[in-house]
């Protein structure tokens, strides 16, 4: 049984619940109050929050205990602890009611087995377990875990071939968290060296955690401290020399960062010793085996990062969703009661407003497709550079790389060599290339949502100028418009998709730029945010790093043949062998096509979001006027019954309003950290 200490998961799960319960009672008294364009959205954001789960990958070298520490996370002897180091494979651990196994194979084939057989599947125990795991795409373990909404992914190792590198790093773009386990008392062999220097430098350092297994090795507390002391001046000092060769020690990127990483979070743990300790409930072994402490920060960083930006999602919807209602039955309630002539005049100004709020959209839509073609105007001249920056980093590391006279009686082995050089400088290319190119689109759409501040600004505006035509302005409207002791009007966010990308960007910066967003939320590790936010299939900045240099990791690079038995001869040809193959290789590759068309992208789904919500506010306001001048019309009269409702609902929404302005306040300051 595992032992179980206290979690912000569960704390979280509530006020999801709660969450989920107060959008649904908005969305039943929207479809009340035949607010419908508000019932959809409400719908879409309750279904996001139901689901948001949490993809954590353990990464690190072959034979660094990543097995015993997932076991240790589950609490639960599950994964066999050889996992095969020859097989581009991936092992998911998800939450499932029973223990059960499902296998993936190349050939698209699935099959379900009892979990007891997993190791005949990812093992190298026996010549025919190896021989099956060779086939073999993915395992996914199904088992009751603590938390039913975290997936824990666990990946090749790093020192095997590059197959399962490339497995690897595929993945780390994907995830919400990454723990880098290494192990004691030698911490940064080379493989973790250039793992953290090309990869997760290239997404983002914040999300990693590195832990140190098997730190019961240390003979004392003096020698903890100076081994994990020494691993942390390690990552500062790889990633700040790399950061300030990628952006330059003056940019605006630097700092931004060098702010981003503050102090890697660096754990010690002893993996066996936690397993041991959840297996028979000790929690005094737990914590002197340093687990408790790092599973806490584990949980705490999701909890407190992507958490935090769901649950922003969904309480900019009931933030903007009960706003909408309470206008409705202001409206209502002092339509009713207007002279007829008072309501005509009402009615046409405000019908009139919302045509001009509907012709301003439309020239912003103008202005946001300008904007996107300056961005392309921005990163074509980087495009151009790509092709003639892969070659003479081929070129010079070809040139560069030492060859010792015996190493041409190997050439099979030489050229793995070489190889594998050029693919780490054309790598590097790829990432500075693709920091360049991230950071002009992502400049591009912030200066985007900064200039529509003003838009959303006019929105608010006309929404209230429309209320205020209605509503007579006097100390029983100015209590409509507060609830739970605080004002509810629209402070946080005009509506979900836009008004919380602004308010969020300008609190938080890009971080809290995701509290708004519309798009899906369990994506993009190395994205940037707000790009994350909208829901783009490509993550960045991995589309070149990744996208381009996976070009050259392929055997293309062995498959020469070579004349003669001199150096400078077999550097010569494979040069050029090279080089036409970078040049056969980008045109089968068109990456410039694939980063216009991830510019569209971008700015088209802020385009769609933008539409969206304004539409959806637009559309209630004037089916709300609609009803009450067919109501005046018909000579309705609000009955007594009518009235109570309206004033429970009102009640009801101001609450809910009180809570989620307060729970926004706390999840800005959390993603402003």
């Amino acid at each position: 049984m595992e032992f179980r200490t206290k979690s912000p998961f569960i704390d979280q799960k509530q006020v999801v619940i709660t969450l989920i319960a107060d959008l649904g009672r908005l969305q039943a008294f929207s479809q009340k109050l035949k607010l419908d364009s508000s019932v959809k959205l409400i719908e879409d954001v309750i279904n996001r929050a139901k689901q948001q789960s949490f993809s954590v990958a353990i990464v690190g070298d072959f034979n660094r205990g990543k097995s015993t520490l997932i076991n240790a996370l589950l609490g639960a002897d599950i994964l066999p602890s050889d996992i095969l180091p020859c097989s581009a494979t991936l092992n998911r651990i998800t939450h499932g009611l029973k223990p059960q196994l499902k296998i993936k194979f190349k050939d698209r084939r699935e099959e379900k087995l009892e979990i007891d057989r997993l190791k005949d599947y990812v093992t190298k125990l026996t010549d025919e377990s190896e021989e099956m795991a060779s086939t073999i795409e993915e395992a996914t373990i199904y088992y009751p875990i603590r938390h039913d909404n975290v997936e824990i992914i666990d990946t090749p190792g790093l020192n095997d071939d590059d197959s399962m590198t490339a497995v690897t790093y595929s993945v780390i773009p994907k995830v919400d968290a990454a723990v880098m386990v290494m192990m004691a008392p030698v911490v940064f062999a080379q493989n973790e060296k250039d793992f953290l220097e090309n990869q997760l430098m290239t997404n983002d350092l914040g999300r990693v955690i590195f832990v140190v297994n098997a730190i019961d090795r240390c003979e004392s507390p003096e020698e903890k401290e100076r081994l994990l002391n020494n691993a942390v001046n390690r990552i500062k000092k790889y990633t700040l020399s790399r950061a300030e060769e990628q952006f330059g020690k003056d940019s605006e990127d630097y700092k931004v960062y060098i702010r981003k990483i503050s102090t890697p979070k660096v754990f010690g743990v002893s993996a066996r010793q936690a397993l041991a300790a959840k297996l028979n409930g000790d929690q005094e072994a737990l914590v002197q085996s340093g687990f408790a402490e790092f599973q806490t920060a584990l949980e705490e960083f999701l909890t407190t990062g992507a958490g935090a930006v769901g649950l922003q999602v969904a309480v900019n919807r009931a933030i903007a969703s009960g706003n909408e209602i309470l206008n409705f039955i202001n409206i209502r309630e002092n339509s009713l009661a207007m002279e007829q002539e008072d309501f005509d005049a009402a009615y046409h100004k405000s019908v009139a407003e919302i045509a001009a709020i509907r012709e301003k959209k439309k020239e912003e839509m103008i202005l946001i497709d300008r904007a996107t073609e300056n961005v392309r105007d921005n990163v074509r001249p980087l495009l151009k550079q790509l092709e003639d920056k892969i070659k003479q980093a081929a070129e010079q590391t070809i040139e560069n790389t030492t060859v010792e006279k015996g190493e041409l009686r190997n050439k099979k082995a030489l050229t793995n060599k070489l190889a594998k050089a050029v693919s780490n400088s054309v790598q590097h290319v790829g990432e500075q290339m693709a920091n360049q190119i991230q950071s002009e689109i992502q400049h591009g759409l912030e200066r985007e949502i900064d200039r529509l501040k003003e838009f959303g600004e006019s929105v608010n505006q006309t929404l209230k100028q429309i209320e205020m035509n209605f509503v007579e302005v006097d100390a029983d409207a100015n209590r409509k418009l507060r609830g739970g002791g605080e004002a509810i009007a629209i402070a946080v966010s005009v509506f979900t998709g836009f008004g919380g990308i602004w308010s969020g960007y300008k609190k938080a910066g890009l971080k809290g730029a995701a509290v708004g967003g519309a798009g899906s939320l369990a994506t993009s590790f190395g994205a940037g945010v707000v790009i994350a936010m909208l829901g783009l299939p490509v993550t960045w900045p991995a589309i070149l790093a990744i996208g381009v240099a996976s070009i050259f990791t392929g055997g293309w690079l062995t498959d020469f043949v070579f004349s003669g038995d001199r150096i400078e001869a077999f550097k010569t040809n494979y040069k050029e062998a090279t080089l036409t193959q970078i040049e056969k290789q980008l045109k089968s590759n068109p990456i410039h096509q694939q980063v216009e068309e991830q510019i569209s992208q971008t700015f088209d789904s802020l385009k769609q979001t933008l539409n969206q919500e304004v539409e959806a506010l637009l559309d209630n306001t004037q089916n709300t006027l609609l009803e009450m001048s067919r109501q005046r019309g018909s000579d309705l009269v609000q009955t007594e019954t009518e009235s109570r409702e309206l004033s429970d609902i009102r009640t009801e929404t101001e609450r809910i309003l009180g809570n989620a302005q307060r729970l926004s306040d706390e999840l800005i300051q959390i993603l402003s950290v």
